[in-house]
């Protein structure tokens, strides 16, 4: 993982397009890594996709901007024991960056019938792009639907708003597999520095 110290040169979509991603924990640090993303020009819901939002029902969720979300200790401390069930190495201080010091300006908040709150996504739209940065759920539902349907549901959104890319993340057989199934999926190739569709 190579990491660029980019602060004043390039904006946040020149950057994405050529294969970078933010670093969690510093609000000018970008790296190369699997990018990966959606050309929603070639959006189109698979049956597999059809079949996530049909068993993802009894969640609902709200997207508002960042700056109006209190992230309060109680937040910090639920975010904290999901990560420890789940065994993520996210540390609490990289949680707080995201969610009050960086680029990202949009959070998704899903809940469940009881409007207990499962899952955060937290977001970057600008008015060409969207990319879905992190998620954070409770762990009873990772081997779900529902972390599938978060990405998702960020894709569709931004398509109907008339965006070209939501980028996805890291992508590889290890990491985020999955995301391969989503609507106009490719990666970007940093040996030919190029996006691939993905076959």
């Amino acid at each position: 993982m190579t990491q660029f110290n980019i602060q004043n040169q390039l904006s946040p979509a020149e950057n994405y397009q050529s294969g970078l991603l933010p670093q969690r924990n510093q609000i000018n640090f970008w790296y190369q890594d699997s990018s990966s993303r959606s050309n929603l020009s070639n959006f189109q819901l698979s049956s597999e996709n059809r079949r996530i939002i049909n068993k993802t029902q009894e969640f609902t969720y709200q997207l508002i901007s960042l700056k109006d979300f209190n992230y309060t200790p109680k937040v910090q401390k639920q975010i904290f024991s999901w990560l420890k069930l789940l065994g993520w190495d996210f540390p609490v201080s990289s949680v707080k960056t995201i969610f009050t010091n960086h680029i990202f300006n949009y959070l998704y908040i899903w809940k469940d019938q009881q409007q207990n709150t499962v899952a955060y996504s937290i977001c970057y739209f600008s008015k060409e792009i969207s990319h879905i940065a992190y998620v954070f759920y409770d762990p009873q539902y990772s081997h779900g639907n529902l972390p599938i349907r978060l990405v998702l549901q960020t894709v569709s959104d931004s398509h109907d708003r008339g965006l070209k890319y939501c980028y996805l993340g890291r992508f590889s057989s290890e990491t985020g597999f999955y995301k391969r199934n989503m609507p106009g999926f490719e990666y970007f190739d940093s040996k030919n520095k190029q996006w691939i569709k993905y076959l």
